[in-house]
């Protein structure tokens, strides 16, 4: 497909291409080309949100725990964080292939989809929260409800916005269907969920009292917000890509060649 003067492929719409494969295993205040520093990164990062998912699947252990879309981001964030791990340990204890083609092995696609979507969803999603849904009345009633609903709602964004700002991932402003498609199957599913008779724990006919579907134009102006503030999330994150990528350049990553001293040549008597 053809835009103007640039050519746009099925890699560049999808997550299948990318110039350098290094993106994806090293950070962007590094030097060198060492994975190593990502790879522990990356460690502490999984290890902090497979606690939080595993905090909230104990706490709210039913069959209803998969309709909220809080849950749905602790699963993105969980699986961002292991599939980039994976790529750090092949890039660390494995041989890279070649991708002078510019095609990416698939572990790094699988990684590159989860962080386009869980780093916007996530951010979503805490926003959302504790704007609208935080009730604090609520939260005193139970000793451990507030440290849940900061880990699911604050610290899982603090995870991906750690992973956005110390590696060297591409955020492409092309990618920014990949949210919004999650977004908006949510907001399907829950139409979906009240018009097939389906109710969250406590027997009410909606799974977010503000998301009730029994008032559709509240519903679809809410659905309207959400995607616009989706939109303006990804500029700012695809801004702030750039500039932490251009700032690493300029600060970190910029080497100058120390070349040894060549004497003149005995004959031109050039350098």
């Amino acid at each position: 497909m053809k835009c103007s003067r640039k050519s746009i492929s099925l890699g560049d719409l999808w997550v299948l291409s990318n110039e350098k494969l290094s993106d994806f295993y090293l950070t962007s205040w590094q030097k060198g080309e060492s994975p190593v520093p990502m790879l522990v990164i990356r460690l502490v990062l999984a290890g902090v949100a497979a606690g939080i998912f595993a905090w909230s699947l104990y706490s709210g252990a039913s069959p209803y725990w998969l309709i909220f879309l809080t849950n749905w981001g602790v699963l993105l964030v969980f699986l961002m964080t292991f599939s980039g791990l994976s790529v750090s340990f092949v890039a660390t204890f494995r041989k890279l292939p070649d991708i002078s083609d510019g095609n990416l092995p698939w572990y790094v696609s699988v990684y590159w989809l989860t962080y386009n979507i869980a780093l916007i969803i996530s951010l979503m999603i805490t926003g959302l929260y504790w704007i609208l849904l935080y009730n604090p009345e609520q939260d005193e009633e139970q000793s451990t409800g507030f440290w849940l609903d900061l880990s699911t709602h604050g610290f899982n964004s603090c995870i991906v916005f750690s992973e956005f700002i110390l590696s060297r991932t591409p955020l492409r402003f092309v990618h920014i269907y990949q949210p919004m498609a999650v977004g908006l199957w949510y907001a399907i599913f829950t139409g979906i969920y009240y018009a097939a008779g389906g109710t969250d724990s406590l027997g009410n006919p909606f799974i977010y009292e503000i998301l009730d579907w029994r008032q559709p134009t509240r519903s679809l102006a809410l659905i309207a917000a959400s995607l616009a503030a989706l939109i303006i999330i990804f500029t700012v994150m695809w801004g702030l890509t750039l500039c932490r990528d251009k700032i690493s350049v300029a600060v970190i990553r910029t080497t100058s060649l120390d070349l040894p001293f060549t004497p003149p040549d005995r004959l031109s008597q050039m350098v």
